[in-house]
């Protein structure tokens, strides 16, 4: 379960933004997941709510915000919804489209004391 190794990552960023801003409690973490990013969301707030115990972040709430995936084509170039990351292009069929959103893991918003 790699959500583990990324909730403790998410909270040194945390405890080193609360160094540099200087506030001492999170109450509400805002985290951004691109559909195409391979982190379940569920295991995502378990394992956050396990680590944040005694920690400045204790009893705070883990919003997910799923960001869906696109994909720009570069045949018609058109910006196409992505499913996976091999999809065909909705508009014209053609495989090939670069990526250019929802593979995202980032803190978008904290709410602090």
């Amino acid at each position: 379960m790699h959500e583990l190794s990324l909730a403790e990552a998410m909270l040194d960023i945390i405890k080193e933004q609360a160094k540099q801003e200087g506030f001492t409690k999170v109450t509400k973490v805002v985290l951004e997941v691109g559909t195409l990013s391979h982190v379940e969301a569920d295991a995502m707030i378990f394992c956050f709510e396990a680590i944040i115990t005694d920690t400045l972040a204790e009893g705070s709430i883990l919003e997910i915000k799923r960001i869906p995936a696109k994909g720009h084509c570069l045949h018609c170039r058109n910006l196409s919804p992505m499913q996976n990351l091999y999809d065909p292009c909705e508009y014209c069929g053609e495989f090939g489209l670069e990526l250019i959103d929802g593979d995202q893991l980032r803190i978008k918003h904290l709410e602090v004391e």
